[in-house]
């Protein structure tokens, strides 16, 4: 609990937007309790753990703040997330260094009892692999399905998510979050391999479609790390 009695939301977010490297900052939390959930869109000039060591460092020092450095999401934007958008709308050629995984396309069925199921298709070296997951058809559920099955397809697409190699990426979240005139979607990821959990974060511009950018964030969350495994 913050000591001082002065603490609100909108000054701990004024705060962290002043930050070096932060774009745009969101509090999730009742103003002078306990923060539930911080959410940073940044640029690359720090890493993310630089950026959170600087966001549990200012807290504490302007409010007497401590925080637990797990409610804290980042996703950085700055040049990577054209990248995959760019990739993801030309049709790759089969390339054996061809390391990224593609966004081909995507189906939402609406079932019964308002569900929905989802189909997600991505490339990588000229294989597609499809994802299915179901979820309640309300905005933010939807959302989270679709996320869920790009990681599937993901899953389906490599080696390393198989039983012997016992690698599993885990939706952490998504959300909606407005910046600069413009909507962000924000995904995060728990990316497992043995005893390691790493916590992964993409962000994509929502230009046509919340879905599409959905996809998109989630390839950017678990791109680099994918990439430094196979």
């Amino acid at each position: 609990m913050p000591s001082d009695e002065g603490w609100t939301i909108a000054r701990a977010e004024e705060l962290l937007n002043s930050l070096v490297g932060v774009v745009s900052a969101r509090v999730v939390a009742r103003p002078g309790g306990s923060v539930e959930e911080i959410h940073l869109l940044t640029t690359r000039d720090l890493t993310p753990k630089q950026i959170v060591r600087n966001v549990e460092s200012a807290l504490l020092a302007r409010f007497d703040l401590e925080i637990d450095h797990r409610v804290i999401s980042v996703a950085q934007t700055e040049g990577e997330t054209e990248t995959v958008k760019a990739t993801a709308e030309r049709k790759p050629e089969a390339s054996g260094s061809e390391k990224r995984i593609l966004f081909v396309g995507h189906q939402v069925l609406t079932e019964r009892a308002h569900r929905v199921r989802v189909s997600v298709t991505v490339e990588r070296q000229g294989k597609r692999y499809t994802g299915e997951a179901t979820g309640a058809d309300l905005p933010r559920a939807r959302l989270e399905t679709i996320a869920a099955a790009t990681l599937a397809a993901i899953e389906n697409g490599l080696a390393i998510f198989s039983e012997e190699d016992g690698a599993t990426l885990s939706l952490d979240g998504v959300k909606m979050v407005e910046a600069f005139d413009q909507t962000f979607v924000l995904v995060a990821v728990h990316a497992m391999h043995g005893r390691e959990i790493t916590a992964l974060a993409g962000a994509s511009v929502v230009d046509d479609s919340p879905d599409r950018a959905v996809i998109l964030g989630t390839l950017q969350a678990t791109d680099r790390w994918i990439r430094g495994r196979i």
